[in-house]
């Protein structure tokens, strides 16, 4: 039996037999955030423009393992000559060509995760979004309507110069006239949206709104539109180096990621996903605490909605600004690309993998909320942490400011040690404190894997 195998089989044992205990009686878990269950995502996608869609593509193949892909869209008919290289012409050929280079190499990605869906299974589900086609529209509709209680999450990639209207705006309407106004909202209120407005009144004026809509392209801040900052902030973060990394020895996937972007490695569309994987540390419903793709706060637009985008700033090593929200991880996130693509090519025994991170002996992803007094002490243990491949960890802890409440620091005592006794200041009463747990191995490349605690102070 293979050695990672063992470890998560000698994880559970530890998590069963562990005893938790508390510093303060009034410290209590309260509830859980973020279910274990695997989110629903369709993309729709113009590939065959802009070649930053084919580059968010190699990304987000090697990040199916994380969701069930309900769809993949593609929405232009021809590709844009000049601008768009591919030998393929249409977007639906470009797609699938990128979906097969995939399929060469699941039977690797697989000995890395056996959740990496098949090809087959992809390909059957990628189809065209065409003017002159309505297969997008029955994908997105029949999905919706399926019996499986969980949302789906959609992503509009592009659909401007020469791509076709926006299959969900296609599919909103055609329920509407065919439903009426309920059927509408029962239909709608399935959808979660991350990704641009490519949906007219559905986003602006009909009702009832998106349960959430979080846009993660805008808005324009000095000068800078959200998405185009993606590519400056990561490109080369923890050392990315894309010839070496993706285009040279990692197999048809990686060879198959463009480099004639206005911006290297621009990848504008990538936040869209980016925004969904769980790490530990995001909640998809929760665009203000942060994720991977950044931090998101109200848009002033939409004041009676949960319309979301980039309008929040962190304070991190010294400067504030939204950047920050992305930059602070973009080391980890890169590394962890890095990683997956390593998977294509390379034997479990020969690649690295992240860490799994037990908090007060809950395993996995989940965010932890829990309650206590102002003034109270508590302890926040890691037994049971293991890294798969058996490389050291090492843990940090840090106070999550503007992901909360509490406006003032708080005080980490030992923030490099493996456990935490946390002192609730005195003056914190009905407040929400945010604690990270950053645990990352020394493995090549270091891999990053995150445990949220929420601590909700009572009111006094």
């Amino acid at each position: 039996m293979p050695i990672v195998f063992l470890l998560v089989i000698l994880n559970a044992v530890l998590i069963q037999t562990h005893q938790i205990f508390f510093l303060a009686t009034e410290f209590e878990i309260a509830n859980r955030h973020l279910p274990t269950e695997r989110l629903r995502v369709i993309i729709e996608t113009d590939a065959g423009g802009d070649p930053d869609d084919e580059q968010s593509l190699v990304r987000f193949l090697l990040y199916s393992n994380e969701w069930d892909v309900e769809g993949i869209i593609c929405n232009r008919a021809r590709a844009r000559d000049g601008e768009n290289l591919n030998t393929a012409r249409t977007g639906l050929e470009i797609v699938r060509r990128m979906v097969a280079a995939y399929g060469e190499c699941h039977s690797n990605l697989i000995q890395h995760d056996s959740q990496y869906p098949a090809a087959e299974r992809l390909l059957q589900r990628t189809v065209p979004g065409y003017s002159d086609t309505d297969d997008g529209v029955k994908l997105i509709i029949a999905a919706v309507d399926s019996p499986d209680p969980r949302p789906i999450w959609f992503m509009n990639w592009g659909t401007d110069h020469g791509a076709a209207p926006s299959c969900l705006k296609r599919a909103l309407d055609q329920v509407l006239a065919e439903r009426g106004p309920e059927g509408y909202s029962k239909f709608k209120s399935r959808l979660r949206i991350s990704g641009d407005d490519r949906f007219d009144q559905h986003t602006t004026e009909f009702l009832p709104p998106f349960p959430i809509w979080v846009n993660t392209k805008g808005p324009e801040l000095e000068r800078q539109r959200w998405y185009r900052r993606f590519g400056p902030l990561s490109a080369n973060a923890g050392g990315f180096d894309l010839a070496r990394d993706a285009l040279t020895d990692h197999g048809p996937l990686g060879a198959l990621y463009p480099t004639n972007t206005d911006i290297p490695q621009k990848e504008g569309d990538t936040p869209q996903f980016l925004y969904l994987v769980p790490t530990g540390m995001n909640d998809p419903n929760q665009p203000n605490w942060g994720s991977w793709a950044g931090r998101y706060g109200r848009n002033e637009n939409f004041s009676d909605r949960r319309v979301y985008w980039a309008n929040q700033a962190d304070d991190w090593h010294g400067t504030i600004h939204r950047e920050n929200s992305l930059r602070r991880w973009s080391e980890d996130f890169q590394n962890d690309f890095r990683a997956r693509l390593d998977w294509c090519v390379q034997k479990s025994s020969n690649a690295n993998h992240p860490p799994i991170p037990v908090l007060n002996g809950v395993p996995g992803r989940e965010i932890v909320s829990i309650s206590a007094s102002a003034g109270a002490m508590i302890k926040l243990v890691t037994t049971g942490t293991i890294d798969p491949d058996g490389d050291a960890l090492e843990y940090s802890w840090s106070h999550y400011r503007e992901a909360g409440t509490y406006l003032s620091e708080v005080s980490i005592p030992t923030p490099d040690a493996s456990g935490l006794e946390l002192e609730i200041p005195q003056n914190a009463s009905g407040t929400a404190i945010h604690i990270i747990l950053t645990v990352r191995d020394n493995g090549e490349p270091n891999l990053t894997r995150y445990r949220r605690v929420i601590v909700n102070v009572n009111k006094e």
